[in-house]
């Protein structure tokens, strides 16, 4: 059963977990992304959803290994974590 959510409100709901899986508080993802904290939590609470805005936070969490996909289509949205297998991290030895 689907969430009873506004499509920004599980937008921002989507970035916060992505921002969570990568281990960043607001703050620290805002100043990655050139965004303050106050926007940060605006587009977390789904009250900013500006293209530039979630495309300055997208590229800041592809840096940390977190990628996020929407599907309008159907109304999914995912978030998945980007880690070096066992022969990459053998190679950073």
């Amino acid at each position: 059963m689907p969430l009873n959510l506004s499509n920004n409100e599980a937008l921002g709901r989507t970035y916060a977990a992505a921002r969570m899986l990568a281990g960043l508080d607001q703050a620290t993802l805002a100043a990655r992304a050139g965004l303050s904290a106050g926007t940060v939590s605006n587009v977390e609470r789904g009250r900013d959803s500006k293209a530039d805005t979630l495309k300055a936070i997208r590229r800041a969490l592809v840096k940390e290994g977190v990628l996020l996909a929407f599907s309008r289509n159907n109304g999914l949205a995912s978030v998945a974590i980007s880690f070096a297998s066992e022969d990459e991290e053998e190679e950073g030895e």
